[in-house]
Parts: C-alpha cells; structure tokens; sequence
C-alpha cells in the first residue's frame, strides 16, 4: 500500500524551514530501506543525500509513522559535521530514546560525547537536546554537562545551561538544591553577555519561586540598571519586571533609579515603555506628590504609543490608559480628541476609545464630545453604535451640568430610525433619570409611542421602569400597560415579565381605581403560569404582601430608586486597585485579577508575600512563555573567547556583596 501526506514538521526548528512542507510517498517497506540507505557508505559520504535521508525520517516521525528502528542508524549520523542533520538527529533522539530503553544509554553517551565537540554550535545544541530527554536516569549524568555549559567559552553554550538548570529542577528540585548551580547563577548575573544574563533572572525566579522568587538586594539592582541598554527590547522588560519589585532604601535612590530610567519611557517598543511606566509607578507608591507628578509624565509615551500604525499595540496601550483614567481622569482630559474614533479602527479599539472619551470628558468638552460621540451611531457595528449612546448617557450622568444638552441629544436619537440606537437611548435615558429624576418632564410626551415601536428587552424594561416610576405624572400609564397585562402569556422575555409586576403594583399604589382589575389579571395570570419560577414566586410576594397589610406592602414596594450619589459601577473599588497592582500584565487585558484565568499552581510567586526586597512579582512566567532563549541561531558570538566577569559599575561597587542572595 501507499499513502501521500504533506508533512510540516512543527519540531523542527528555523534551519529545517526547507521541510516545511514535504510531500512523501510511504510505501510498505520504505523503513527498511531508509535503513539501508542510512548504512550505505556512499550515502554517508555525501552530506546533502544523507541530509535528504534523515529529512525524511524526520518526515514520517512527524505524521506518526513508527521508525524507532531506525535508533541505531541515526545515532551514527551524529557523527556528520552538519548543523542542520545534528538538528534534525538531536530531535529524532529526543522523541524516541523514552520508548527505547535499552537504547537510551547509547543516546546519553553520544550527546554527553557532542557535548565536548570543539564546535560551540555542536555543543549548545547536545546540551539543550540532552537536558530534554525524557528518561528515569538521566538526571545523575545532568549536573557534570550542566557545569561545564556554564563555564563555557561560547555564550550561545552559556545560556543554553543556564536553561538546562530550570530543566533539572524540572526533573529533580532535590538534585539541583544539593549542587551549587544556583549560587553560580546569581554569580553569573555578571556575565558580559546581556542574554545570559536574562536567561539567569528567568530561571532563578522559576527554580527560586516557593521563596518568591529570585532574591533582590541594591547592588544587584543597579548593575542591572547601569547594563540596561545593552539588553535587548525583551531582556528590557525582564530587568525592569524585576526592578518593579525592588524597594528603595531612600527618596534619593528612588530619584536615582527614576533618572537612569527616564530614557526607557521614551523607548520606540511599546513593552519596555509600559514595563518603565510600572516601575515609577511601584517606586513612588509611598510618595503622593511625587506619585501624582510620574502621572503627568507618563502621558506622552503613553499618547505617543496609540498613535502608532499597528492597532494592537495601540489597543493595549488603551487598556492602561483606561486604567490609569479610574485613578487620575484630569490627566488626560486636555487629550481628549486622540481618543476620537477613526473609521478603519477596529471596534475593540473603538469601544475602548468610548469608554475612555466618557472617564475623561469635562464641562467645558463635553458638548464638543457628544457632538462627535453622536455621528459613532450609524456606525455598521451594533456593538459599536450602543456603546454610543451608552457614552452619551453616561456622560449626562458623570457631569451633571451638561445634562440638559445630553438629554436634548438623547432625543433626538430617539427618533433615529435605527431600532437598536432607540432601545439603547431608552435604557440611557432610563439611568439619567435614576440620578436627575426632574426630568422626566422631556420625555413624557413619547412615552406612548415607543411603547409601540419598541420591541428589545432590555429597552421594554426600562420603559416599564419609567412607567412604574412616573406613572403619577403620565396620563396614559395605566393604558399604556394594560396590553402587555393582557398578552403576558405571550411575553417570552423574564426579565420583562418581572418589571411588568413591579411597575404595575407600583402604579397601583398611586392610581388605584384604573389598576385594580388590571393588577388582579396580572397577579392571577403570573401565579397560574409556571414558565418562569422566578415570575410566578414574585407574583405570590406580592399577592401575600398585598393581601397582609398594604400599608405595609406600600412602605416596601414604592420606595424611591433614585440616586443621590454615584452608581456602583462608578465606585472605586477593590477589583480595580487589584488590577492596577499587576500593571503591564494581562489582568489589564482581562480586565480581571490574574487569579481568576491562570492556574494556581503558576500564581506561587505573586501568592509570597512581597513586604521583603527577595519577593518575587510574577516574573517566573517570563522563562516558560519564553523569556528565555537558547535559539540555534541567535548566537553570532558562539567563537569568542572566556568572558570573565568585568569590574562592577560604580553604581554597584560594594564587591562581592553583590551578589549576596
């Protein structure tokens, strides 16, 4: 038989993009051949033929097809000088030494061999492949290789075994705690190459994150800073993820650490500017006034980051800009028309921009901003266009000495003929009334007909609401409410059946000769009908309260809902001082705490108490999501000679206390 597949090998790494895409022909019996093709001496001699062999080998392994037998084969073309077959033979063994034990000693024998090639390349690549494999034994050979990748001359060796220590902590934590790796990680915080260095802070915060986290003191601290900008945009954000915790033993190192990083707020990656952005904000907690003045200064890296062409980063840096708008709206009120929506934008970024445009707005922009909030209405998006009046509604509500034009606005939307822009202006205009309960007086003349042309709801709820509420100032409440008592069975919505009852038993209280015989049908037609619990429970409520003592079921029912203060939603409140704790992460993102979307296990670190300079924040993730980095070809430096540790800055110069963890 035969089968044809195109293969794309995911393992493989960026030399085997040529094999990326691979159409095979398996036929009965191609294993054997590929074996003898493997032990042919020509074969063997020609490095592009047996680099096409072990292509394919890869190839089969990739769509499922046994070729562990080939084991022994593919162990000798380890032998071969040539990167990419080294690769691909590296990632064969890998995959198969676990299922083939008896074999798996030869393959401990052959990478531990790789691992002393004179070629850098050669050995970085045995030692990532060999702290990888999977096998019960592996973990007494790991600590000798280990030792010497950290030694080595080439960083791209360095780095990969300071990755190959989180492994073997991965494997056995007691055998790494009974080695000193870790005191020569911190030691190799000093390295002269920036990537180790990183790789370090990753790993340390991984294997260390029970104790919170890779131990910080001062002068690790400030050889850090002193090194920044030799770090690459995602080192960057290592380092400075680390100086976030870190707590200053003055005011004057706190300016110092601000001033060394001042220049990083005006950085071209949007990561390493938010990363800064929490830095001064973690610094100057404890400093109000100070606090208040890093807010106005991280306006403008912060408004130049949204004008980029590239709208997710612009929409992350929305996100903070809303968070950062529930803490210090005045800020940003003067930018006001860089949150306008563009036309191309998608609606996340425009949705954001709304709410943001409503947290900012003032007395004196408010007009010019319902003006522009108001031609978002027609927009193709649904969502968008609510959000719209939504918009408009809260900001008649934020700033009441605008209401007037709000409610003017409001109005005129209503008779848009667009149904989802007048349901939405309805349940506006709704929570305007629940805080500015004088006018009313505006909207009882059509309050009838968007009875009958309104058919959401959300928006039947609302006008229920008003009827329930005002029904004293409207004439025809109690008619405008008897269709929907006469249809109940009809309505297929709960939450409208639920305010129905409530506004009728509220209307009856103030008109009680016309909703006496309606509230009757309305009570009898709610308990009789069992679809909704909920209904037919609320129905007894009031039929029992009623029946009991109806100066008493009046005193319960017909209590005001208006609002003296603030909504709940506009309330401060714990969520979001949470939230604002895990700046430049994705809770900003979620909106919500980390808690709540990453497994527990992964939240150790942020669980240690963070009182002490040794506590970590979070930044074990970087390592595992691939802060750190043992790529094949990001190393150019891989022929230079040992990098002894340089002097310390100034700026750390307490010698060996430097590294004091």
């Amino acid at each position: 038989f035969s089968r044809r597949r195109a293969v794309f090998a995911p393992g493989a790494s960026s030399a085997l993009v040529s094999m990326a895409q691979v159409v095979i022909e398996h036929k009965k019996g191609e294993v054997n051949e590929l074996k003898a093709t493997l032990r042919n001496p020509a074969v063997d001699r020609d490095p592009e033929k047996k680099r096409e062999v072990v292509k394919r080998v890869i190839a089969y392994m990739t769509l499922g097809i046994d070729v562990s037998k080939l084991f022994s084969e593919m162990i000798m073309a380890t032998s071969s000088k040539d990167h990419v077959i080294k690769k691909m033979v590296y990632l064969y063994i890998c995959n198969y030494a676990a299922t083939n034990p008896d074999l798996s000693l030869l393959a401990i024998n052959t990478l531990q061999k790789d691992c002393r090639d004179d070629d850098p390349m050669t050995r970085g690549l045995a030692l990532r492949s060999f702290t990888s494999l999977r096998l019960p034994n592996i973990v007494e050979y790991l600590p000798g290789v280990i030792q010497a990748g950290l030694r080595d001359q080439s960083p791209y060796v360095r780095k990969t075994a300071v990755l190959s220590c989180l492994k073997m902590h991965n494997y056995s934590a007691d055998a790494l705690a009974s080695s000193d790796m870790v005191n020569q990680l911190y030691t190799m915080l000093r390295d002269r190459d920036p990537q180790v260095v990183t790789n370090c802070i990753n790993a340390l915060n991984e294997i260390l994150a029970a104790e919170g986290g890779m131990a910080i003191n001062k002068p690790i601290i400030h050889h850090l800073l002193n090194r920044i900008k030799e770090f690459n945009e995602w080192s960057q954000c290592v380092v400075l993820e680390l100086v976030a915790r870190y707590k200053p033993e003055s005011p004057q190192e706190t300016f110092d650490i601000m001033n060394l990083l001042e220049e990083r707020l005006r950085h071209s990656n949007s990561a390493v500017v938010l990363a800064a952005t929490k830095v001064f904000l973690e610094l100057t907690q404890d400093m109000p006034q100070v606090h208040a003045q890093v807010y106005a200064r991280l306006k403008a890296p912060m408004m130049t980051l949204i004008a980029g062409g590239v709208f997710e980063q612009g929409f992350i840096c929305l996100k903070h800009i809303a968070l950062l708008t529930t803490r210090v709206p005045d800020v940003f009120a003067a930018e006001y028309k860089h949150f306008y929506c563009k036309y191309n934008e998608p609606s996340c970024v425009k949705l954001l921009k709304l709410d943001i445009l409503t947290a900012v707005a003032t007395q004196a922009t408010v007009p010019e901003i319902v003006d522009e909030i108001a031609e978002y209405i027609t927009e193709p998006d649904a969502n968008v266009a609510r959000a719209a009046v939504a918009a408009i509604g809260k900001l008649g509500v934020r700033v009441p000495e605008c209401g007037g034009g709000v409610v003017e606005q409001l109005l005129k939307l209503l008779e848009v003929d667009i149904d989802h822009v007048s349901a939405e202006a309805i349940i506006a205009m709704k929570n305007l009334l629940r805080k500015f309960p004088d006018r009313i007086e505006r909207f009882i003349g059509g309050i009838g007909t968007f009875f009958r042309n309104i058919d959401e709801p959300d928006a039947k709820v609302a006008l229920l609401w008003m009827v329930g509420e005002y029904g004293h100032v409207i004439p025809e409440a109690p008619y405008l409410l008897e269709p929907l008592i006469d249809n109940f069975a009809e309505e297929t919505s709960q939450a409208v059946r639920l305010e129905l009852l409530a506004a009728t038993v509220r209307l009856f209280f103030r008109r009680p000769a016309e909703l006496q015989q309606m509230l009757g049908r309305l009570l009898d037609a709610a308990i009789a009908d069992a679809s909704f619990t909920d209904v037919h429970d609320r129905a007894m409520l009031y039929y029992r309260l009623l029946q009991l003592d109806l100066g008493a079921a009046e005193r319960i029912l017909c209590r005001s809902e208006h609002v003296s203060g603030q909504f709940v939603e506009e309330v401060p409140s714990e969520l979001q001082d949470r939230i604002f704790e895990e700046f430049n992460s994705l809770a900003v993102i979620y909106g919500e705490p980390s808690e709540r979307f990453v497994k527990p296990e992964l939240l150790q670190v942020r669980r240690v108490a963070t009182n002490g300079n040794g506590a970590s924040n979070g930044a074990a993730g970087h390592a595992g999501a691939g802060g750190g980095s043992d790529d094949d070809e990001s190393d150019e430096e891989s022929d230079e000679e040992p990098t002894a540790a340089p002097p310390p800055p100034p700026a750390a110069a307490e010698g060996s206390a430097l590294f004091d963890g």
